[in-house]
């Protein structure tokens, strides 16, 4: 390390001041900035400053660059974006001021990452009097490396969609091909059932004849009948089984296509959401006819699904005007509990793929006696929030105009 670095250490130890926004290593305010505030909080800081954007280029990008170039030096940009930064993450520097050490800053730090709450502990933390380079250094790299992960996730994301499709459409098409070979294959024995059943009932000796026409006891009687009886048993299970082969084939198809129908919904719901999303331009913080929903600022459950993407749900929701609430459907807090947040909500979800069995009659249950609505979800994923919360607003506005 250097020797400039190293009393940048004692300077961060020796004030309890924390540190502004143009204070921070040159090129950090990039990284902060899209970590820590949302388009739309640059969207509506922007119209407060005498900013003009060049047509014909993408404006968020413009005001990211703008805002990133002004952060640098202690002007009027910079205190206020200090100021929204400080107002927007206040819990998360109320609750480290008490932290005295690097030490204690690491391992907040480090549970952040684990529970993907970012934005609020990378200002905290970044801004604190006793953060040392070394950590700083630590979390820009974190931060920088996450950035190419989620992009990565969503093009994964969109790829196996898009594999998934084109599986489906083979197998239908295998299914298909399949199909028609049982059905040739069932008719061909049906109609070799039915022959075989009209010369036992018209000609019983030709149709000895054609079986085994040398075959005969020491009376004359063609000792084939049994055998043909036999076959003809034999043929008429077989015909069952490949019926009941084909009934199997149908069904899977039928799962098939509700299964490929859920995943076009979602993946509409989803591109309608980021569409809109997009299209929002300048609107600022508040939710308008552009969003994809307008909670009105009605109260969501969330109970079970996985930790890593509970707070990016968290996130939409609050996007859409509305609260959030989450219950882990009885991992860590009392299944009991459940019946306290119901209350507190509007209308609850959960997803069928990661949830416990109790914990979803429990929902069940509990939103029947309150009357109130409750979605379950295909899975976990983001795609299925969203197309599952589109479906279930519809009942949600009947119920609350019934009300």
């Amino acid at each position: 390390m250097c020797e400039l670095c190293g009393n940048d250490d004692l300077h961060l130890h020796a004030t309890a001041r924390r540190k502004r926004l143009w204070e921070m290593t040159p090129g950090w305010q990039c990284s902060i900035l899209g970590t820590c505030l949302t388009l739309a909080d640059l969207r509506a800081l922007s119209r407060k400053l005498p900013l003009k954007t060049r047509p014909g280029f993408p404006v968020d990008y413009q005001l990211h660059g703008f805002f990133v170039k002004e952060a640098d030096q202690p002007g009027r940009a910079a205190k206020m974006l200090t100021k929204l930064l400080d107002r927007k993450h206040a819990a998360a520097i109320r609750r480290l001021r008490g932290v005295k050490d690097a030490k204690g800053l690491e391992d907040a730090w480090v549970e952040a990452l684990a529970a993907g709450d970012i934005p609020g502990p990378y200002w905290a933390i970044l801004s604190h009097p006793a953060a040392t380079t070394d950590l700083s250094e630590r979390m820009f790299a974190d931060v920088h490396m996450l950035s190419h992960l989620v992009g990565a996730s969503n093009r994964g994301d969109i790829r196996r969609l898009t594999d998934l499709e084109e599986e489906n459409a083979g197998l239908r098409d295998k299914i298909a091909k399949q199909q028609n070979h049982h059905r040739q294959r069932l008719d061909e024995k049906e109609k070799q059932i039915n022959e075989l059943r009209d010369r036992l009932q018209h000609a019983p000796e030709r149709a000895i004849r054609i079986a085994a026409p040398a075959v005969l006891d020491s009376d004359g009687a063609c000792t084939s009948v049994p055998a043909l009886q036999g076959e003809l048993r034999h043929m008429e299970i077989r015909a069952a089984q490949t019926d009941a082969t084909l009934r199997g084939q149908r069904s899977r198809i039928d799962e098939l296509s509700r299964l490929v129908e859920s995943l076009l919904d979602e993946n509409r719901s989803l591109e309608t959401a980021l569409v809109r999303e997009r299209e929002n331009g300048l609107a600022g913080d508040a939710c308008d006819t552009s969003c994809p929903f307008d909670l009105s600022g009605r109260c969501l459950l969330y109970v079970g699904g996985r930790q890593q993407t509970v707070h990016r749900l968290k996130s939409l929701v609050e996007a859409w005007n509305g609260q959030f609430l989450h219950h882990d459907g009885g991992l860590e807090k009392s299944i009991n509990e459940l019946a306290g947040a119901v209350v507190k909500a509007d209308a609850v979800v959960f997803p069928t793929d990661c949830v416990s069995h109790d914990a979803a009659l429990q929902v069940k249950r509990l939103c029947r006696q309150s009357m109130k609505p409750f979605v379950p979800l295909r899975s976990s994923g983001v795609a299925s929030f969203v197309a599952g919360l589109r479906q279930g607003l519809e009942s949600f506005d009947a119920m609350a105009g019934a009300d």
